[in-house]
């Protein structure tokens, strides 16, 4: 899975959703999909601009992280008989 470290950023720079979305020219509801991780397709211009607004690199705004196991399973019951 990729976790966006978008708010994190616009804490850092003092910046809401509306305010990032106007200064890098991106919709508000790509800025939402982000800070939420619930973002599946994002353009890669709206991904440039962001890291730009936000002086940062594509690596510090986005992470792959390994998939949860669902809830109610851990990692040692998965696929064991």
């Amino acid at each position: 899975m990729i976790r966006s470290h978008l708010i994190d950023l616009m804490h850092r720079h003092e910046l809401r959703a509306a305010e990032l979305a106007r200064l890098a020219q991106v919709n508000r509801s790509t800025v939402a999909a982000l800070t939420r991780d619930r973002a599946t397709r994002v353009d890669l211009t709206a991904l440039e601009r962001i890291c730009t607004v936000l002086g940062c690199g594509l690596g510090d705004l986005l992470e792959i992280v390994p998939d949860e196991p669902p809830s109610g399973q851990n990692a040692n019951s998965a696929g064991a008989t």
